[in-house]
């Protein structure tokens, strides 16, 4: 009876997940405005460009910048959070021509991850990438699942990885442990476009 309960408690999340989904392309636009800015200013604002979720992250590494974008929405019985992580280097930034070609190919990738998460979501199907999925669960004052899958290209493309994680626990405001691991990078610090050319 317990986890007929839970089973049914998940539902409406489950319901939801499919539509949000869509959420990709729109977060990779949202990390190719900031590939933009910081290529024109050569650092970041720490401002999310307009019509962008609030949560950006951008890590410098020693190739190039990686910026990680995401949003949580409620639905019913839960949430859902889905988020993206795109890479350029340092070559692509400093150059508008690589840049654009980098944006293009950032986009390109993007819908190919949507695509091979909407299969997921609804034959369990990764397509041409490929996935990793953890279950938990919480117990204790406040109780519920939580679901976690990184998806990515199984090419050795440019690094483009989406995270998409649903439950009916309470979001976390902080980044997708998986798709950043290093520094913030803090607003207005300078960024040498010109390291690694």
């Amino acid at each position: 009876m317990r986890y007929t309960a839970l089973l049914l408690a998940l539902a409406p999340a489950l319901v939801g997940t499919a539509a949000l989904a869509s959420d990709i392309t729109l977060l990779a636009g949202c990390a190719n405005k900031v590939f933009n800015e910081i290529s024109r200013t050569h650092k970041w604002s720490g401002k999310a460009p307009a019509a962008c979720p609030k949560m950006i992250v951008v890590e410098k590494r020693t190739d190039g910048v990686l910026v990680t974008a995401w949003a949580t929405r409620r639905v019913e019985g839960g949430w859902v959070r889905t988020a993206f992580s795109g890479a350029m280097g340092y070559g692509e930034l400093a150059s508008k021509k690589e840049l654009a070609k980098a944006g293009r190919d950032i986009m390109a990738r993007a819908r190919r991850l949507e695509r091979c998460l909407d299969s997921i979501n609804s034959v369990n199907d990764p397509l041409e990438c490929r996935d990793r999925a953890t279950k938990s669960y919480a117990a204790g004052e406040e109780s519920g699942v939580e679901n976690d899958r990184i998806v990515w290209l199984d090419d050795d493309g440019r690094h483009t990885v989406i995270g998409y994680a649903y439950g009916n626990t309470t979001a976390t405001p902080s980044p997708p442990a998986d798709l950043f691991n290093g520094q913030e990078l803090p607003p207005g610090m300078i960024i040498d476009l010109h390291m690694n050319r």
